[in-house]
């Protein structure tokens, strides 16, 4: 939290000698209306549903395991089963978020260089000024998205 204030501090004092002006964005409120992002949240969510339903008919084919050396042979494969499921969860979603990341800043960038702005920031890190482009972005990200 320091740093960031400090970011900003500085990054008003010295932002001033620049004409262009700043552009921001809610990130958040981006992600929220992009309809691919939407979508991709939920495929990830429908993937940790499954790892979710898997650990669940694991755990009820254990129960119905006699010994205690089944038990621990199901256990030591299960664990190993559960972390390539769990890094390969892991991998898509960073996968996944990436894309969307990239497809939200290739799209600011476009309005950054249309409007001739000299940087466009997070809203979280402007306290005032600066010219919020949240719902052009928006607009533009789902019209891509159709195409």
């Amino acid at each position: 939290m320091k740093k960031l204030f400090l970011f900003t501090i500085i990054f008003n004092l010295i932002l001033p000698a620049y004409a262009g002006g700043i552009g921001y964005i809610n990130y958040d409120k981006v992600f929220q209306n992009y309809r691919f992002a939407q979508m991709t949240a939920r495929e990830i969510e429908t993937k940790e549903q499954e790892i979710q339903k898997y650990l669940e008919q694991k755990e009820e084919e254990f129960e119905k395991l006699e010994t205690p050396l089944q038990r621990k042979k199901f256990e030591t494969t299960v664990q190993a089963e559960m972390k390539t499921k769990e890094a390969a969860f892991n991998d898509y979603r960073d996968k996944k978020e990436e894309i969307i990341y990239s497809k939200i800043h290739a799209v600011s960038e476009k309005i950054r260089l249309e409007k001739g702005y000299d940087a466009i920031l997070d809203a979280r890190s402007v306290f005032s000024g600066g010219a919020d482009i949240t719902e052009e972005l928006t607009k533009r990200l789902n019209a891509e998205s159709i195409k």
